[in-house]
Formats: C-alpha cells, structure tokens, sequence
C-alpha cells in the first residue's frame, strides 16, 4: 500500500510525492524520511504511517502543530483529499493501489472509469535510495543547509482553508523532472542489508553528505540502551561534531580533576601569589603582619621600593590603611630617614586611609627609594598588627618660579570648584573634584611657607571637606546594599555594590576595597 503527497499551496503547488513505506517521518533534520527545509517546520514535525486498516498520522510535538482539514490534531485517520498542514506547507493526501508503483517507465498504468491514466518513472525510483528532500532553496551550499537544520522552529499562523488565489493541485500527471521526495527502492535496500555493510553513504542533491547507519542496525542499537544511542551519535556524527564532542569531554575532565585537586590539597601547598614588593600608583591589596586576617605574615617590619623617575623635582603621597596598632607602634622610614609613625587605631581602621607626604629633599630622582614599616614593638613580642592598600602618588611639580607655582595651583582649584558644584550630576565628580583640591595643595606645599598665602589653607581646607564627602557617599553606598540585602533584593544590593566603581573610579580612595569585603560578607551569608 502506497500513499501520495501533493504539495496544494505555494510556489512548488502541483508537485507530487509518492511513497510505499509503512512509516514515514517528516521534518527539518536528515534523520527525517520527508526533509522540509522551512523555519515553521520542527525538526521532527508528523509521521504518516500505515496501521493495516489504513494510513494515519500522528504529531511528534512539533511547535506549530499538524492540521489536517483545519484542525489540530494529535493522531488521526488519513483518507484520500485530506489537507496536511505542516508549518507554510500544504499537502493533499492519497492513498494509492500499490501495483501502480512497479510498471516501466512510459508505461500508462489502465484506471477504473473516470479516472486517469498515471505515468511512474521506475529508473527514478531505483535510485530513491536517499530521503526525500523538499522547499530547499536554490543555491545553498552544505554550510547554509545545516545551519537551517540547526535553528529553532518559528511559529507559523495557522492555514485553516484554501487560498481562493491558490491552484487546484494537477492529480493526471507527475511534473518532468528528478523528484525532490523519492522513496526506497526495495531491491536496492535488501542488497545493502545483504552486503552486512552497517554505514551507508547518504547524498542530498548528488553531492555526499555524511555516513548513516541502515534502519536495522540503528533500531538494535538504540534496544541497547543508553550506550547504544552514544554509539548511533558517535557512528551518524560529523567529522566536526566528534571533534567538538572529544574536546568538551576533556575540558570537563580537566576542570573535575582541577576541582578534586583543590578539595584534598592542604590549604598550605596551594599557588599563593607572590608578595609584593614593589609600590607603584595602584595599591597592594595584599595584607601584611601579624593576625588571623593576613596572608603574609611579617612580624618586625615590611619593606618596599619604588623608582622614582623623573627629569625635574616631584612630590610623593605615601598611602596606606592599617589596623592593630597603638600609639607609636608603627615607624615610618623613608630613604633611612625617619618620617613619624601611623596613627593608633580608631573605630573606622578598616575605612580610613592615612596619608604621609615626603617632600622632594628626601627623594632620590632616578632612583630606588625604600619606605619602611617598622613595628617598634615586635620583636621581643608578637602583638597582631595589620598593613595594607599600600600605594604612591606622585605628583611632578613644574619648573616654575614661586608665581608660576602659585598660578598653576589657581587653576586647578578652579577647575576643582566646578567639579563640586556638580558634584550631585555626575558620580565621579566628587572623586575629580577632591583630586583637584589635592592637586592645589600640593602645589602651594612645594612653595616655602611664607609664600603660600591664604589660597594654601582654602585649598587644604576644601579638599578635606570634599575627602569627608567621598567617605560619607560611600558609607551611604554600603549600607544601601546592606539594607536591600536584609530585605532579599539581592539584584538590587549587587546593582548598589557596582555603582561604588563609578563614584570611586580607582582604588585610590579605599571604598572599592571596602565594597569587595561586603559582596564576600553578603554572599557567604547566602551558603
């Protein structure tokens, strides 16, 4: 028993399609009988299939559904002229007398009363040994074909009718021409399975395409289980597909053994990144001395070096957050010259950073210079003291006279205030308006005191108001995404965190550390 497609809407309207096997699967992948190459078709759409008493066909939990005559339908008896709508195509249904299918070519097939005289090409047939293939479009290469049996079904509206402007579809003759649909041919099919040959090559269009199992093999491979499925994958897959496959397996097994490595090594002989040594204008988050909370322990003191290079004199801002300490505990040496102590602890250790300025005399231009954190306390004892956020600002200071220095200084007081009249509109002008602030200062501090003028103690003055400011934003900061945190709008606190980066554009000024510390406090509570 035979059956018949006719395609009854679109651009290929009249063609028709035969087939006299007992099932026949219709979608876009190859692994189909029926290969549809159209967006609205899924990649396993319907099946047309025989059941003894009669064809039917069923859904295969396609995105757009099967209509037959205008309904959906999940299974359903076929009988001849219903309409099939898979997707934009539209067939119509026949059954056919399965004797018709096995005359010569140009050999008219006698018809009861009233019907037609059907002419079937056999010497087509016999090469019918590959899927049928339909609604390809024309010059596409083997690339653009997979890529469409790739992508996701679009949904389609549904064709509940006929088109009034859509041909009646031609039943008398088939069109001249090699069918893109064509069916098995028995014999050629019982040779291969004779042959015991278990891939076979499957061409699309005359050109090879990739190597299939036969139906017979890959049914019993598939009875075995899961891994008689992996061996159908591995059989059926491209040369790029099990090199992809191969890859990903040992990536994985790279990152489990990664992961088990990590879980039974004792924390002591995990990578640890070296200590630093060198200060440059980006801080050192590492923590340094004595206490649960460091990661490189230094009891006495912690050395470290910068090079100073620079043709004409400049200033350095040594900066630095610590903890722990009590009154002159921690000396300060620079070059063996002894600049004072860090400050004892207050109760916001862990958000103040301190600031020591080193005056040009002490520097060695073109040179390396060593700055000194000596604990005068440790040894004989072993008090827990902390170091960190270890940074250098250097500022270059023009070769100008007293007036030049005083000019320069103006300016970028000036350019400061407008930053901080703006402070509300742009989130990094609070953080240019403090370094501009800076910036004056340092030019009226390289100027011999008595010729400063009162213009040295506004600018200190101001960029100490608009440092308080920057703490103060970033307490508001940290507490906003605290408070949203308690509320469980994570999103919402995580949003807060990153917006410290746009008010504190650099780790000059410790609130990015300090939001770093809170994301990890936020999230070890959520383990």
């Amino acid at each position: 028993m035979a059956f018949q497609l006719v395609i009854a809407e679109g651009k290929e309207a009249g063609r028709e399609f035969v087939f006299d096997q007992q099932s026949v699967v219709i979608g876009r992948t190859p692994e189909c009988d029926v290969i549809l190459y159209d967006a609205g078709v899924s990649r396993r759409h319907a099946r047309i299939f025989d059941e003894g008493a009669g064809f039917h066909i069923e859904d295969l939990g396609s995105s757009n559904g099967t209509v037959v005559n205008g309904s959906k339908v999940a299974k359903q008896p076929l009988k001849d002229g219903d309409s099939i709508v898979l997707g934009p195509v539209k067939f119509t249904f026949a059954a056919m007398a399965g004797e018709a299918l096995g005359e010569e070519p140009g050999t008219e097939v006698p018809q009861e009363a009233g019907q037609h005289t059907r002419v079937v090409n056999a010497a087509e047939l016999k090469r019918s040994r590959n899927k049928g293939v339909a609604m390809l479009p024309k010059n596409v290469n083997t690339g653009e074909r997979e890529k469409i049996e790739r992508r996701s079904t679009q949904m389609m509206p549904v064709i509940s009718g006929p088109r009034p402007s859509a041909p009646k579809p031609p039943r008398a003759s088939r069109p001249s021409g090699p069918s893109p649909l064509m069916r098995p041919d028995p014999s050629a099919l019982a040779a291969a399975e004779d042959s015991n040959t278990d891939l076979k090559q499957v061409e699309v269009g005359g050109a090879a395409r990739e190597q299939r199992l036969s139906a017979a093999e890959r049914a019993r491979l598939k009875r075995q289980g899961a891994s008689g499925a992996a061996i159908v994958f591995w059989k059926e897959a491209s040369r790029g597909k099990r090199l992809a496959v191969a890859g990903g397996g040992g990536v994985f097994l790279l990152l489990v053994l990664g992961l088990f490595l990590q879980a039974v090594l004792p924390e002591e002989t995990k990578r640890k990144a070296p200590e630093a040594t060198e200060l440059s204008e980006q801080p050192v988050e590492q923590v340094f001395g004595v206490g649960p909370s460091v990661g490189y322990e230094r009891v006495d003191q912690k050395v470290f070096e910068f090079e100073l290079k620079s043709p004409v004199e400049v200033m350095v801002v040594l900066h630095y957050q610590c903890k722990d300490l009590s009154d002159n505990e921690l000396a300060i040496n620079v070059n063996g010259v002894d600049m004072g102590f860090a400050p004892p602890d207050t109760l916001a250790a862990n958000e103040l950073d301190h600031e020591l300025l080193i005056p040009a005399r002490h520097l060695k231009r073109n040179a390396t210079n060593t700055v000194t954190f000596d604990n005068t306390k440790n040894p004989p004892e072993t008090d827990p003291w902390s170091l960190w956020n270890v940074w250098v600002e250097v500022t270059v200071l023009p070769e100008k006279d007293e007036d030049g220095l005083k000019a320069d200084a103006a300016e970028r007081y000036k350019r400061a205030e407008g930053k901080w009249e703006q402070r509300d509109i742009g989130a990094s002008n609070r953080w240019e308006a403090y370094k501009g602030f800076r910036e004056a200062w340092l030019f009226y501090e390289a100027m011999p005191a008595d010729k400063r003028g009162p213009q040295y103690q506004l600018a200190h003055d101001k960029m100490m108001e608009s440092r308080r400011d920057l703490d103060n934003q970033c307490n508001k900061l940290l507490m906003q995404a605290r408070a949203e945190f308690q509320q469980k709008k994570y999103d919402a606190a995580s949003s807060t965190l990153d917006w410290v980066e746009k008010f504190f554009p650099t780790k000059a000024h410790p609130c990015q550390y300090r939001a770093i510390i809170e994301r990890d406090e936020l999230a070890a509570t959520l383990e």
